[in-house]
């Protein structure tokens, strides 16, 4: 599932506030007064386009068809009279009109004109906005490479005429369109220099929107902590911007960086205060965003029927904005597939495919091929899950992070090594300039000659007395670390010994009021032998679990506090281990009928601590056959393998998930755990062998697969 992160700066709500409030001056009174003058003045010339270009320029926040109309009217006037002006502004007011009502070629056809115009005049930072705003079209039909040729164009003329503001805008603008596809070390190289442009012109608005686009990116690759850092960076600066459309738009990034960090609750709220703002605002295209992220919330948090209604809303609300119809679709897909409505699925995620693949969204292309691979699988159409799985293969490496977490620390490098040399570059001219005034006076020159000299001397002194005194700070800094260590140390060791203790209290308490209960009833003649008889069997299973699991317990103690384990090696035949506990928790597996099978030769012998090892067998063979079900079967087997031995014990039990595996050798984490004849365990016996074999230079890994089994496999040094 894939978050739609919103990367936008001003967008489309900068542009409709701008432009209603610089290009359209006349209000609701003059207005009126310009409806009196235009019914007394039925020529067609300039005047009357003034005229209707001035009623229609308020309509642009109440009634956009009355606003076409005049501009319509005013355009056709101007283009028989050959009055550029009004062309120009008819054409501007069209231009709205069409961005208002979704259709971006007629919006993209009309800011042409004004932009052939503003060129005729020589207008360059005029030209640099309505080239972004050409840009922003493009970028919201997800035309991404056009709306780079108009973002580079804009950059290009804003240098050439000193724009700065807008050549920050549309650095950032590629850098949403990189960050879009996925393309993270490109959106930061954008992001920075975006980001230097502001910062020279202390420009705070753009400052603080670049740094929260910069935290969505690390937010995105899963670095939290420096998405954090570059929020802190920005919320001071916010404070002081007064402009709503900032506001707005580093609101609902920062929500979107919550979101990746799976802090869901700030994120709703964020969310939703940026959907009351984007309504204040009257934008559709931002109020879709935020409805498409509030759906997401919803189905990472798993409320897939509330996903699938608001992302279903969304789709019928005639959604026109490419990247939000793709986000919303697939994850109406992801949602049928985990419903189990596979062929549901798959015709919601076909075209969305196509949609991606042809509009290079590759995030959304890796998550469409997923969910269809998932799909096919289920309905055992294999070719074609393989045929998508391919498409998931190709687009991976693609979104590697760690090959662009690289880039980025290289570019971030590059940003602050820039702003280094610049001040370098400073201080070598202030110093040229010096040394060339100074050279006028032969007794100024020998004062400086003997000033460097007294002062190489000083360096030297001060060196000696940095280095003595780096010695100390980094002695010091050791001692901190030390006793940090301890602490944690001690920490950890108190709150393994709380849970410990916590579980046992827990896991102790039942069998043993088990035993307790009934040799009272038993000594009370409450309970016949034949009774007995009948829960003796519950009685040796819960006894034999605790057994094992104190016998862990005071093996896992002994090493836990008192620091590495040792072994004492010898050489030792495998099979005699491996027999000696088959026959003592051979009633275990009777009572499951489990079939217990010792394919291990005579001669299989390891050099290795016989004590430790006869834990370790019994644990994983105890381990096996607490998750194996009723007429199950478990396999030991051993072999030589060059110089060391192989040990597995495979079951066909229940298996585990992948995140499950990933963590049975660890002691993180210290719970009770039931078989699946509820005997009990707290997670201590696979992290004992895991120590124990380590100890036996040897080494232990699992292989598992849920309701098909699990294989350990331990190697030990065949010689010493």
């Amino acid at each position: 599932m894939h978050t739609y992160t919103l990367f936008r700066q001003y967008g489309f709500i900068l542009f409709t506030i701008t432009f209603c409030v610089f290009s359209f001056s006349a209000g609701a009174s003059e207005r009126d007064s310009l409806f009196t003058v235009l019914s007394t003045h039925p020529q067609n010339d300039t005047v009357k386009v003034e005229i209707l270009t001035g009623i229609g320029g308020p309509y642009a926040q109440s009634n956009i068809d009355s606003m076409e109309f005049y501009a319509v009217e005013g355009l056709a006037i101007s283009e028989k009279l050959h009055y550029e002006k009004g062309i120009s502004t008819c054409s501007q007011q069209l231009s709205l009109v069409f961005l208002h009502k979704h259709e971006s070629d007629k919006a993209l056809k009309y800011f042409g004109v004004t932009l052939g115009f503003l060129q005729k005049k020589g207008n360059k930072p005029k030209q640099a906005e309505i080239l972004i705003y050409m840009g922003d079209i493009e970028y919201r039909d997800t035309r991404y490479a056009e709306a780079i040729g108009y973002y580079s164009k804009a950059i290009k003329v804003s240098e050439e005429s000193g724009a700065f503001k807008q050549e920050g805008l549309a650095l950032i603008d590629i850098g949403g369109i990189y960050t879009e596809q996925g393309s993270y070390a490109e959106a930061l190289n954008y992001y920075l220099k975006g980001l230097a442009v502001f910062e020279k012109e202390h420009e705070n608005s753009g400052v603080s929107m670049t740094l929260v686009n910069i935290a969505n990116v690390y937010s995105a690759m899963g670095n939290y902590k420096l998405a954090l850092e570059y929020i802190n960076r920005s919320i001071p600066i916010t404070k002081g911007v007064t402009d709503k459309e900032v506001i707005f738009s580093n609101m609902v990034n920062i929500a979107t960086a919550y979101s990746q960090m799976k802090d869901y609750q700030n994120a709703l709220a964020a969310f939703n205060n940026g959907l009351r703002m984007a309504d204040t605002l009257g934008d559709r295209t931002w109020r879709n965003i935020c409805l498409a992220d509030i759906a997401d919330i919803y189905f990472q948090t798993g409320d897939f029927d509330s996903a699938y209604l608001k992302y279903t809303r969304l789709v019928n609300s005639g959604l026109e904005d490419t990247s939000v119809l793709v986000t919303a679709k697939c994850a109406i897909g992801e949602i049928l597939l985990k419903k189990g409505k596979y062929n549901e699925a798959i015709t919601e995620l076909l075209p969305i495919l196509s949609l991606s693949t042809k509009k290079h969204i590759k995030q959304s292309i890796f998550d469409a091929a997923k969910s269809l691979t998932g799909a096919y699988e289920a309905l055992h159409d294999y070719k074609n899950a393989l045929l998508y799985e391919k498409v998931i293969y190709d687009y991976r490496d693609s979104l590697n992070n760690d090959k662009i977490y690289k880039r980025i620390q290289q570019l971030q490098f590059d940003y602050e090594l820039v702003k280094k040399e610049q001040e370098i570059a400073l201080l070598k001219k202030d110093t040229l300039i010096a040394a060339s005034d100074s050279a006028k006076e032969k007794v100024i020159v020998l004062s400086l000659l003997a000033g460097l000299v007294l002062l190489g001397a000083i360096i030297i002194i001060l060196n000696k007395s940095r280095s003595h005194e780096k010695r100390r700070t980094e002695e010091i800094e050791k001692q901190k670390e030390d006793i940090q260590l301890q602490a944690t140390q001690l920490k950890e060791l108190s709150r393994f010994k709380d849970k410990t203790f916590s579980v046992l209290s827990h896991d102790l308490r039942s069998p043993l009021g088990l035993l307790t209960s009934t040799l009272m009833l038993l000594d009370n003649n409450v309970l016949t032998p034949d009774e007995f008889n009948m829960v003796k069997e519950e009685l040796n299973n819960q006894l034999n679990s605790v057994n094992i699991l104190l016998d862990n317990l005071l093996n896992w103690s002994k090493s836990y506090f008192q620091g590495k384990m040792s072994a004492k090696p010898e050489l030792v035949a495998i099979n005699n281990i491996v027999a000696q506990n088959i026959h003592l928790l051979h009633y275990i597996a009777a009572s499951k009928n489990i079939m217990l099978v010792n394919n291990i030769g005579d001669s299989i012998t390891a050099f290795c601590d016989p004590g430790q090892i006869d834990i370790v067998t019994r644990n994983l063979i105890s381990n096996a056959l607490k998750f194996t079900k009723e007429n199950g079967t478990i396999t030991i087997s051993a072999n030589h393998n060059g110089n060391e031995v192989q040990l597995t014990v495979a079951d066909n039990g229940v298996g585990m998930a992948q995140e499950q595996l990933a963590r049975i050798f660890t002691n993180t984490s210290v719970d009770s755990t039931y078989g699946t004849a509820g005997e009990k365990g707290i997670g201590l016996g696979l992290a004992l062998c895991r120590e124990f074999i380590k100890a036996n230079n040897g080494n232990i890994s699992a292989k598992s697969q849920l309701n098909k089994g699990t294989v350990i496999t331990v190697t030990l040094p065949l010689n010493r």
